[in-house]
């Protein structure tokens, strides 16, 4: 695997070949913004080839993570190190390469697609037919199926939320080498990302920061480098971390 480089990227809205494009590249739709960050930060990382970030036991790993900051001119990304000279972003990057040991407390912030596969059926050779689902809608599904009376559904996203990023987080953990010490989510959303040619894409969005406690070094740092979750094209997955 080549080595991994956290960068930042500012985007440069004084630069001649940005200015133009400031309306273009902040559309009001927030799916349609994820679209154009995924290609914008392509024209940065173009080194990034299949080997830049590992590979998921299903192949289905992108070829780096990304995340757009909160001031919507800023992306944080883990992968290869970004190319040089740059006509639309500022470039800060080093290498990423935490040294972690067990027992270490981390506080932690990730925008996360996080799912869950159900069974819905099953197929004419007898085997299960499964849908992945959405953490929070399922949970939603779930409560509504059980309820007495009807709840609003925006009052059961609220509150359901938090319980289903902490239960997902805590099942990532077991698998990946740390616990849950504190949760929060900050939001909770559904994008819809126009594609060519296709159906937008759509999938929930939790923003969660945190606390973990490290339990097995090489398996959390492998986990960061492949990223959490789904939807990793579209600036969800990566995990940030600094010391607690």
């Amino acid at each position: 695997m080549s080595e991994l480089h956290l960068s930042r990227l500012t985007l440069r809205r004084d630069a001649k070949a940005v200015a133009p494009l400031i309306a273009v590249l902040n559309p009001d739709q927030p799916g349609a913004r994820i679209s154009i960050d995924h290609r914008l930060l392509w024209t940065v990382m173009p080194s990034a080839q299949a080997d830049g970030i590992a590979a998921d036991p299903d192949g289905t790993a992108p070829r780096f993570l990304w995340r757009r900051d909160g001031d919507l001119s800023r992306y944080f990304v883990l992968g290869p190190k970004p190319a040089d000279g740059s006509p639309f972003f500022d470039v800060e990057t080093r290498p990423f390469a935490p040294d972690l040991s067990a027992g270490d407390r981390l506080a932690f912030q990730l925008r996360v697609n996080a799912t869950v596969n159900r069974k819905v059926g099953t197929g004419p050779d007898g085997r299960a037919l499964r849908r992945r689902c959405d953490v929070t809608m399922d949970l939603i599904r779930s409560e509504e199926e059980a309820a007495t009376a009807p709840r609003p559904r925006a009052r059961l996203r609220d509150a359901l939320a938090d319980v289903a990023a902490r239960d997902w987080l805590s099942r990532q953990g077991e698998a990946n080498g740390f616990t849950l010490t504190a949760v929060q989510v900050d939001s909770y959303t559904v994008e819809d990302v126009p594609r060519q040619r296709e159906r937008p894409a759509r999938f929930g969005v939790l923003d969660v920061q945190g606390l973990l406690d490290v339990t097995d070094p090489a398996a959390f740092l492998t986990r960061l480098a492949l990223g959490f979750g789904r939807a990793r094209a579209f600036g969800c997955g990566l995990m940030l971390i600094r010391r607690a």
